[in-house]
């Protein structure tokens, strides 16, 4: 289809119903083609409508978060409207439905709140103080403008307080923090032996007759991968680099030496007097003051380290933390040593530890780089300046030319570049700049890969574009059964292994059922048998996958015990005997562990509140989607 339009965009009749086109739009605007019925609606909650405007914003925030979070394995396909667009719009309608829960309870939110909140994101803070400047750069690098920003701001806070309203009237009542202990806390004892894998496949034999069957049965399963044969065009910044004349080497770095700051390294001691439950913050200054006092009346600095300091590791050391760049402690501290002289001692400086009494014990400045040493950072940058301007003209040229042609030669000889090949690739294959994400995804797409266009040029980093052509094609075909043989072996034998160890597991239940111990059993075929007694769920001395089916056995009434083969995650079978349960009790959790079992509980009740709450208002409203 896209062809069709490239081939017929240059037509007499084309070119007249363009210009009928243009005309209206120019002299009325887009809404003399559209209509002018107001915005376009996505759905409609309660009367309220979703514009399709709204549902667009959503779904390019949605994909710049998916894009940042993926960072360079970014796979297109998977960022389309056609899989976002339902996620998006449902989230849209929850938050339209919990707005309009917010508004019924007169929830609200002043402007004076939505401004401090934005005045106090650190995202916005430059030097610890509010940046309008840069408020706006990241807005702006976003996609947000500042009303849209503020009216989300405005939803989100709103929303939060009623989740917040909602959240907190769950609780978790003494008889569920039983029956959580119980379950938590639960110990079981029992016997098993194991039948490995490896033992039983020594029984099993596998003829040609079953792997010709499994191959044929399994025919989907052994398909070569799809494979494409590309011809590219790669424009890299760094190709239209030119030499840089001495002299203007030589005006950088001196322009550079006038500005450089050298990186500053001070080794730091402290006197820590620590915040803890047995001493609050204004103690703990009323200690820090009278250390100063010490110092004040002659003590040595180190000596006071050594005996008072809270921090028992630089104590040992005189107070001594070592060097700093500037970032290896927290910004309160590392703010107060880089005000120090040599040899200063700060007054009290309060982090969350508690305070500190700083001392700069030695401080150090690297040497200004020498000329040769700046030579290769200069001269890449002033390259890639001299450079710019260039490439970017390569990258819009390529781009209109090979929108229109056949292949990749024509554009590369017009603006004399390469044109490269590779071999035969498929997307578990291709190696450098061809395993790319977005390249693979383009050489695959239908325009590309069906109808025999070439891709649009893709930006892989700012100083690097690609774009590609197919120039052969190998579909998914059978591999060989002489190929793929080995792997069908290795499968049926792992398979009938498993189902013979699960057969003999039966006999030997049948054998226990029978009266035989567990012992017994083990030792008439060759196994070793163990014994767990009282283990938890959390016990990592027996098999991981082992323990899970054991504690999710019933437990026997009375005496009896419970027999069971178990398949392990390795291929081997166990024959279990669980022989007792033992719950667990709330009083045998330490007072912390009891803390985070009730802190878990609550955040699960808090989270299926809203849940309710959330389906409650969508069962009770009329949600249109359009």
């Amino acid at each position: 289809m896209l062809q069709n339009i490239r081939d017929n965009s240059q037509g007499l009749v084309a070119k007249f119903i363009i210009g009928l086109i243009i005309i209206p739009f120019a002299l009325f605007g887009i809404d003399s083609l559209v209509g002018g019925g107001g915005p376009i609606k996505a759905a409609t909650v309660n009367g309220e409508d979703i514009t399709a405007q709204e549902l667009d914003q959503a779904l390019n925030l949605e994909r710049r978060r998916l894009l940042n979070r993926m960072g360079e394995n970014a796979d297109p396909s998977v960022l389309t409207d056609q899989l976002l667009r339902g996620p998006v719009l449902e989230r849209l309608i929850q938050q339209r439905l919990l707005m309009q829960a917010a508004a019924d309870e007169s929830v609200v939110v002043s402007p004076a709140a939505i401004d401090q909140a934005i005045v106090s994101m650190s995202q916005f803070q430059e030097n610890g103080q509010f940046s309008p400047q840069l408020y706006q750069n990241v807005l702006r690098s976003n996609g947000y403008t500042s009303a849209y920003f503020k009216e989300l701001m405005s939803s989100d806070m709103a929303n939060n307080q009623l989740n917040a309203g909602i959240a907190g009237s769950a609780f978790v009542t003494n008889a569920e923090l039983a029956q959580v202990a119980a379950i938590v806390g639960q110990q079981r004892s029992f016997r098993y032996f194991i039948l490995p894998k490896a033992k039983v496949a020594a029984q099993v034999t596998i003829d040609d007759e079953q792997v010709q069957a499994y191959y044929e049965a399994n025919i989907d399963s052994f398909q070569s991968d799809d494979q494409v044969k590309l011809e590219y065009i790669e424009l890299k910044q760094q190709d239209f680099f030119k030499p840089v004349a001495d002299e203007e080497l030589q005006l950088a770095y001196e322009q550079d030496m006038e500005s450089f700051a050298a990186d500053e390294e001070r080794r730091v001691s402290h006197i820590l007097v620590e915040i803890s439950d047995d001493r609050d913050e204004s103690e703990a200054r009323v200690r820090a003051d009278s250390l100063v006092a010490k110092l004040a009346n002659g003590d040595a600095f180190e000596e006071l380290a050594t005996e008072f300091s809270d921090d028992r590791g630089s104590a040992r050391n005189a107070g001594d933390l070592g060097y700093t760049q500037g970032d290896t402690f927290p910004a309160e501290f590392e703010q107060a040593l880089a005000e120090l002289e040599l040899g200063q001692v700060s007054a009290p400086v309060l982090t969350d530890a508690g305070y500190h009494l700083i001392k700069a014990t030695e401080i150090k400045q690297a040497d200004k780089p020498s000329f040769e040493d700046r030579k290769p950072v200069l001269a890449q940058r002033l390259q890639l300046a001299a450079a710019e301007a260039d490439f970017i003209k390569a990258v819009e040229d390529l781009r209109d030319l090979v929108f229109n042609s056949e292949g990749l030669s024509s554009p590369a000889k017009e603006l004399s570049l390469t044109v490269s090949q590779s071999g035969l690739i498929s997307r578990s294959s291709a190696t450098g700049i061809l395993a790319n994400s977005q390249v693979l995804a383009a050489a695959y797409s239908t325009d590309v890969l069906e109808d025999g266009n070439n891709s649009e040029v893709i930006e892989i980093a700012s100083d690097q574009f690609i774009v590609v052509n197919v120039l052969e094609h190998q579909p998914p075909a059978a591999k060989p059964l002489a190929d793929v043989k080995a792997t069908i072996v290795d499968s049926l034998a792992a398979s009938q292994s498993t189902e013979l160890a699960l057969q003999l597991a039966q006999e030997s239940i049948a054998a226990l059922a029978s009266g035989s111990s567990l012992q017994e059993v083990a030792k008439a075929g060759g196994y070793e048998w163990q014994v767990q007694q009282n283990v938890n769920r959390n016990n990592s001395s027996v098999d991981r996958s082992l323990m899970s089916a054991v504690f999710a056995l019933p437990a026997a009434a009375g005496d009896a015990v419970v027999t069971e083969a178990i398949s392990l995650s390795n291929g081997d079978v166990a024959v279990v005997q669980l022989e007792e349960v033992e719950n667990g009790d709330w009083a045998q959790f330490s007072i912390a562990e009891q803390r985070g079992l009730k802190t878990e509980l609550e955040r699960n009740s808090s989270t299926r509140s809203m849940t309710d709450f959330i389906n409650l208002l969508r069962d009770n409203a009329e949600i249109t989607i359009l």
